[in-house]
């Protein structure tokens, strides 16, 4: 599920669980276990997250896993991912996220993590579609998205769950850069080489004053109960059943 790998002082965490990298527990278990073992190596200076699987990044939690589970469990899920979200937010060395593909809901949230997001230009979406399967995105979460993009398009993002092309969402502040597809991975490489070129300390000291405040939420898990009345809902369900198979959801409003 997930790959790592140390060259030329760059760390790469390669996303390999076909066919949509799916996340689930060990996934974002070894994810998570993955940033540990990089932020220990003094060879490592730097981060790259990649995926090997054609046509996507991640499509985010794997909903035939949730739908297998109970309330509790699925509360579980969420338990695990927001400790991996803490971990790798927590990350102190200089981070890039390399978008093949599509970064879905789970997905985006991984690329949020990030200090740089690139992505490719043809065939590639970036989406917090929490909202389009019946779910909703906690504060601490909206806080990292509204770091990348101010509160303009948050709307957009957030409350709408759109699926947004590459320039779009550099527009939006999501992604940094668009590259042609199949150069984004070496064009991260070349941009961290520049970073390496400064003084590290420097840069890992105001990475770390830059997240300190939504580090605190996180750790204060801020807007983190809202997910609780979610999780068993019957629109929940049904969007995931509708990403599973493959379907439009058909939600029943009040």
């Amino acid at each position: 599920m997930i790959e790592t790998r140390v060259e030329n002082h760059i760390g790469y965490v390669s996303l390999t669980r076909a066919p949509m990298n799916l996340m689930d527990i060990p996934f974002m278990q070894a994810f998570a276990e993955a940033h540990r073992d990089l932020e220990k190596n003094s060879e490592v200076w730097g981060v790259i997250v990649h995926s090997t699987v054609d046509g996507y990044f991640s499509n985010g939690l794997d909903p035939a896993m949730m739908l297998s589970r109970d309330t509790q469990g699925r509360a579980e899920v969420f338990e695990v991912l927001l400790k991996m979200v803490l971990e790798v937010y927590a990350f102190s060395k200089p981070h890039i996220s390399a978008i093949e593909g599509h970064a879905m809901a789970g997905g985006a949230v991984l690329a949020i993590l990030s200090d740089w997001r690139f992505m490719s230009r043809e065939k590639s979406r970036i989406s917090f579609s929490e909202v389009a399967v019946g779910l909703t995105i906690p504060k601490a979460i909206i806080n990292l998205i509204e770091s990348a993009t101010g509160p303009g398009s948050l709307r957009e993002i957030a409350m709408l769950g759109s699926a947004i092309k590459s320039t779009d969402a550099v527009r939006m502040g999501l992604i940094d850069e668009v590259f042609d597809n199949g150069t984004t991975l070496k064009e991260a490489e070349r941009y961290l080489k520049r970073v390496f070129e400064l003084p590290l300390a420097s840069v890992r000291s105001v990475k770390q004053i830059l997240r300190a405040n939504n580090l605190a939420a996180l750790k204060g898990r801020e807007g983190l109960e809202t997910l609780s009345s979610f999780v068993g809902a019957e629109s929940f369900v049904e969007g995931l059943s509708a990403v599973r198979d493959k379907r439009r959801p058909k939600y029943k409003n009040p």
